[in-house]
C-alpha cells in the first residue's frame, strides 16, 4: 500500500538533503550527470528526490517540475500498473526478498507516439529510506525488434506457403527446418520432428554422397548442388522421385547447417508417361489408318472372285448332285470360300468403308444385350461373370451393332483367354466430372505379356493357334472405337488377368438403363 503523507518514514530526505549527499561525492554526482540512461530518486512515500539529466530528457519533463513530484503522476496515467507492481514490491519486500523489479513502461511524446523504456527499480539495502529507478530508452531496439518478428513472419509464411518442401538441418543432422510441403510430401508430423535425423530421409549413404557433392566445385559451385533428380523415403518407407537442389550455409569459413529444397516428381512423371502413351496411340492410329486403307483395297479385289468361287462351286455340286464323291470336296470349296468372304467382311468394317447411323445410346443396354447372347454359350457355362452398372450413367453417340461387336470381341477373348473357367467382371462409370463414360471389361486369365500388349491391336496379330482366329478382332473393335470417337487401352499385369477400358464422350442428357437403380450385379452365372 502507498503511504499518505502523515505516515511518511521520518528518514525521508528532501531534495537538497539529497543534493548535498550526492555533491559530497563529486565524481558520483559526475556520472549521475553525464550518464545517458535515467536515474531517478525515489523516498519510500514515493515523492521524487532527484531526477538526472538523462531521465528528464526521457521522460519529457523540465526539472522545475519535478521537485516533490508523486512518482505516480511522473510515471503518467499510462503506467499506473507499473506503480502499481512498485506499491506491492514493497508492501511485500520481507517475503519475497528481491532488492529489484523491473518493467517495461511507455511514454507518450505525442498524438500516437510512444517512447519504450526499461524500468529497473533497485532498493538498495545499505539506505533503507529511498529506492532508485534506472530507466533505459529500448524504443529503437523495441521497433528493431517488431520489425524482426514481422520480417521473420514473413519468412515463415514464405516458407510454409511453398509447394516444394524445404528442409534444414545442422552439420550433426538434427532438424532446423521442416516446412509444411515437407511434412506433406513426406507424411511426417511436427511431434516426428524431435527425434528425426535427416540421414533418414534418404536411402543408405546418399545423405554423404549429398553433401560430398555440396562441398565440390563440379555440381554448381562450392556449397550447392543443383537440380539433382533422387528418391527420398517416405515415412511409411515408400520412395518418392523429386527433383533436390540445394547447399551448405557458412558462417564465414564454418560450416554451419545444410538445406534443400525438393519438388514432387510423381505429377510430372505421371504426365510424361501419359504423354507417351498418347503419342504410341497416335503412332498406332497412323498405322492402323494406313493398314485400313491397304485392308479396303484388298478386300474390294477379293471379294468379287470368292463371289465366284462360290457361285460356280454351288453350281457344280447341283449338277452332280448330292450322291457324288465329289460333293464331299466341293462342300470345302464353299466352306473355305465363306470364311474367306467373312475375313473379307471383318477387313471391310477394319477400314471403315461401311456407314452406320449414330445415335444416343445408353451402354448399359449394349452390355446387357451381348451378355444375354453369350450366357448361353459353352464357353460361358462355367464363367461368373460380375456386372456393375451406373444406372445414372449419360448416353454417348453410337451404333449398336456396332458397339455390341467391341463387347462380343472383348468378352470372347477374356473367356478364351480363362479356357472357360473364371470370372469376367463389367463396370460402367461416369469420369472427368460425367464427360467420359468409361467401360472396363476385366477378366482373370493369365494376362497379355507387356511386350505383347503394344501390338494386340494390329491387324492379323493373333495369339491363338492357327484355325482358332484372324487376328482381326481387337484390330475392327479399335477401328470402331475411334469411329465412336472414343479410346480403348489394356493394361494387364502377367498372372493377374487383363483390363480393356473403353472411354467415350458422354452426351449432355442421359439415357435410362432399363431396371437399373443404383450399381448392382446384373448377371452371374455358373453352371457348372
Amino acid at each position: 500500500m502507498l503511504k499518505s503523507d502523515d505516515e511518511r518514514s521520518p528518514l525521508r530526505k528532501s531534495l537538497p538533503e539529497v543534493t548535498n549527499e550526492l555533491g559530497s561525492h563529486l565524481y558520483l554526482y559526475q556520472i549521475l550527470e553525464e550518464t545517458p540512461n535515467g536515474v531517478v530518486v525515489v523516498d519510500l512515500s514515493h515523492h521524487v528526490c532527484y531526477v538526472n539529466p538523462a531521465a528528464q530528457t526521457l521522460l519529457g519533463i523540465d526539472y522545475r517540475g519535478v521537485t516533490e513530484t508523486e512518482l505516480e503522476v511522473l510515471l503518467g496515467r499510462e503506467n499506473q500498473w507499473f506503480f502499481y507492481q512498485i506499491g506491492q514490491f514493497f508492501d511485500n519486500l520481507a517475503e519475497i526478498g528481491e532488492s529489484r523489479i523491473r518493467q517495461e513502461i511507455r511514454i507518450e511524446t505525442g498524438p500516437g507516439e510512444n517512447k519504450i523504456l526499461d524500468a529497473v527499480l533497485v532498493y538498495p539495502p545499505s539506505s533503507p529510506n529511498y529506492y532508485l529507478l534506472y530507466l533505459i530508452d529500448v524504443t529503437a531496439r523495441k521497433r528493431l525488434e517488431g520489425q524482426l518478428r514481422r520480417r521473420n513472419a514473413f519468412f515463415n509464411n514464405l516458407i510454409n506457403s511453398s509447394v516444394d518442401a524445404i528442409i534444414a538441418a545442422d552439420m550433426q543432422g538434427r532438424i532446423i527446418l521442416f516446412n509444411d510441403a515437407a511434412l506433406s510430401l513426406l507424411g511426417y508430423r511436427e511431434e516426428d520432428l524431435g527425434d528425426l535425423h535427416v540421414a533418414q530421409l534418404y536411402h543408405e549413404a546418399l545423405a554423404h554422397e549429398i553433401l560430398k557433392r555440396m562441398r565440390s566445385e563440379e555440381f554448381g559451385g562450392r556449397g550447392k548442388l543443383l537440380h539433382h533428380e533422387l528418391t527420398v523415403r517416405h515415412r511409411d518407407g515408400h520412395d518418392i522421385p523429386v527433383r533436390f537442389s540445394g547447399g551448405i550455409i557458412y558462417d564465414k569459413d564454418n560450416e554451419i547447417a545444410t538445406f534443400g529444397i525438393f519438388t514432387d516428381l510423381r505429377a510430372m512423371l505421371q504426365i510424361e508417361e501419359d504423354l507417351e502413351q498418347t503419342h504410341k496411340m497416335l503412332m498406332q492410329s497412323e498405322k492402323m489408318a494406313g493398314l485400313g486403307r491397304l485392308a479396303a483395297g484388298v478386300a474390294h479385289e477379293i471379294n468379287n472372285p470368292m463371289s465366284g468361287i462360290m457361285l460356280y462351286a454351288n453350281l457344280v455340286k447341283e449338277e452332280l448332285g448330292e450322291t457324288h464323291p465329289a460333293v464331299v470336296d466341293l462342300d470345302t470349296i464353299i466352306h473355305e470360300a465363306e470364311r474367306c468372304k467373312v475375313i473379307v467382311a471383318d477387313l471391310l468394317e477394319f477400314s471403315h468403308q461401311s456407314s452406320f447411323e449414330m445415335v444416343p445410346i445408353n451402354i448399359n443396354e449394349v452390355v446387357r444385350k451381348t451378355l444375354g447372347i453369350l450366357q448361353q454359350q459353352p464357353l460361358f457355362h462355367n464363367i461368373t461373370v460380375e456386372c456393375r452398372l451406373d444406372a445414372q450413367i449419360p448416353s454417348i453417340a453410337g451404333n449398336h451393332i456396332r458397339l455390341h461387336q467391341v463387347l462380343m470381341n472383348l468378352l470372347v477373348n477374356g473367356a478364351q483367354a480363362m479356357q472357360g473357367q473364371g470370372t469376367l467382371r463389367i463396370v460402367s462409370r461416369t469420369r472427368a466430372g460425367k464427360d467420359v463414360v468409361e467401360v472396363l471389361i476385366a477378366d482373370s486369365g493369365p494376362g497379355v505379356p507387356e511386350e505383347l500388349q503394344e501390338k494386340i491391336f494390329e491387324p492379323f496379330f493373333t495369339t491363338k493357334t492357327t484355325g482358332e482366329g484372324t487376328g482381326l478382332g481387337l484390330s475392327v473393335s479399335y477401328a470402331i472405337v475411334k469411329e465412336h470417337q472414343g479410346t480403348i487401352r489394356v493394361h494387364s499385369t502377367p498372372g493377374e488377368g487383363a483390363v480393356f477400358t473403353l472411354r467415350f464422350p458422354a452426351l449432355a442428357e442421359a439415357v435410362k438403363g432399363g431396371e437399373d437403380e443404383g450399381q448392382h450385379v446384373c448377371v452371374g452365372t455358373d453352371q457348372s
